[in-house]
């Protein structure tokens, strides 16, 4: 070995410790940046319910399609609850929250979470070629849905069995059901209906109340008589309620899933219009 001292172990051991806190402080500190550069939790949200993913540049937070095409997170524009209708992007998406639970009368006007819908994002997400349909039974009815939503109306329907059996005063609302997949506008807009992604139900319309209905027009005064036992099915599976919305479509359900998990919107909520940001 002519001269070379082999290496104390005492020593190494020392060189080791005095390393330690650079090194547990560099793996401390990695978590802390990685949080800051995550997703809003409203676009973290689509990524996982949606056919995007989340991507940040110098200009923010954007959702990118499988085509390659983005919609900004925050496009940096004060908006009218009818310019968010007509052209949102992933925040505005987000911006009223949904309420699931006991009903309530809808009383606050714009109070409509969920009417506001990022199109680009829903035709990404449910293509409607022939091959993306499927026919499902929903108690004993033939009915058109997206494939990549079929099981939670399977899971739906299991549901609403259950409650028709226990309260026969329910079976009239689930009678003639209908309003699938039926590609549409909604009714005096250019915006594509839910129903045109093959997302959506609509129960027993005898049953229901529609704000277009209603008369004289205004003042919209809400209504309903859809029993609690069928929203709360629906709603236990993802999808959301028209009676949730001032502007009322109570016989209307849609697959939604972002708008019923708590972790996609910030911790404090987001407010309905006009309210004081107090949640019930």
């Amino acid at each position: 070995m002519l001269g070379i001292r082999p290496r104390s172990p005492t020593r190494a051991l020392g060189r080791a410790l005095c390393a330690a806190p650079v090194m547990l402080g560099m793996s401390m500190g990695a978590p802390r940046a990685a949080r800051a550069e995550e997703p809003p939790p409203p676009l973290a949200c689509l990524a996982r319910h949606y056919a995007v993913t989340a991507e940040r540049d110098q200009a923010g937070w954007w959702a990118r399609l499988p085509g390659g095409a983005r919609v900004p997170y925050d496009d940096g524009r004060g908006k009218s609850f009818a310019e968010k209708l007509e052209a949102p992007d992933v925040e505005d998406a987000f911006s009223i929250r949904y309420r699931p639970g006991p009903i309530r009368p809808v009383t606050v006007e714009d109070d409509d979470p969920g009417r506001i819908r990022v199109e680009a994002i829903f035709d990404a997400t449910y293509p409607t070629r022939e091959s993306d349909l499927v026919r499902i039974d929903l108690l004993g009815q033939k009915l058109r849905v997206h494939r990549r939503v079929a099981p939670a109306f399977a899971r739906v329907a299991e549901r609403l069995a259950r409650a028709r059996a226990a309260d026969p005063r329910v079976a009239p609302f689930l009678e003639h059901l209908g309003g699938t997949f039926v590609v549409r506008k909604i009714a005096g807009t250019d915006r594509k209906s839910s129903h045109s992604y093959g997302v959506s139900i609509d129960v027993n319309a005898e049953r229901a109340e529609y704000w277009h209905w209603q008369r004289p027009p205004s003042p919209l005064r809400w209504r309903n008589r859809v029993p609690q036992a069928i929203v709360d099915a629906f709603e236990a599976e993802g999808f959301a309620w028209g009676g949730r919305w001032y502007h009322y479509d109570t016989m209307h359900f849609e697959y939604r899933p972002e708008l019923l998990d708590d972790s996609c919107f910030p911790a404090a909520g987001a407010a309905p219009p006009g309210s004081s940001g107090a949640r019930p």
